[in-house]
């Protein structure tokens, strides 16, 4: 009878020392203001980028090619026909960044294969202190298009960040 008793007492007193606790510190918490948003956020942006591009255009061809992960281009004081045949020359002589893999001259279009060596560590710190750099060849695809623009011509150039930076390099050193 007494273990029954105690049985019973011993989850009632033990229940009782919430009681005494201080609360936590999300229920002391006030409600704050709600965020507000900056003015200059509340506008959609103004560039280029959101733009649907016409059906015939080059800049559709490029977009419908694959995945965007870069989009850069240069502006050249030419017609679009010298433009394309410019560009494919110093995209032909430059034989370090890779080959032309299509070309399309009624839409003024280049598909270009990019080859480049990327090195990746891998591992933890004592494995990277013990073994090489995994040096591996990635071939990547960049389109390139030319476009009416004003009295001269813009040269899109759209594909994975790093190969678009190096081909418009190339592109302002041998175009001007």
């Amino acid at each position: 009878m007494r273990i029954a008793l105690f049985m019973a007492l011993v989850p009632l007193v033990l229940g009782g020392c919430s009681l005494f606790k201080s609360r936590s510190e999300w229920d002391k918490a006030a409600e704050a203001r709600p965020l507000e948003v900056p003015p200059d956020l509340e506008a959609p942006p103004t560039r280029g980028e959101l733009i649907v591009p016409q059906a015939g255009s080059s800049r559709a061809a490029t977009a419908r090619a694959g995945v965007v992960t870069g989009i850069d281009g240069l502006n050249v004081a030419d017609t679009v026909d010298n433009t394309w045949q410019r560009v494919g020359m110093a995209l032909e002589r430059a034989t370090d960044l890779g080959s032309i893999s299509a070309r399309d001259p009624g839409a003024h279009t280049y598909s270009l294969s990019v080859t480049s060596q990327r090195t990746r560590d891998e591992g933890g710190f004592l494995k990277r202190l013990f073994t090489r750099k995994k040096v591996e060849t990635v071939t990547e695809t960049v389109n390139i298009g030319i476009s009416t623009d004003g009295s001269g011509s813009r040269v899109s150039v759209s594909g994975a960040k790093s190969s678009v930076q190096r081909v418009v390099a190339l592109l302002r050193d041998r175009l001007g």
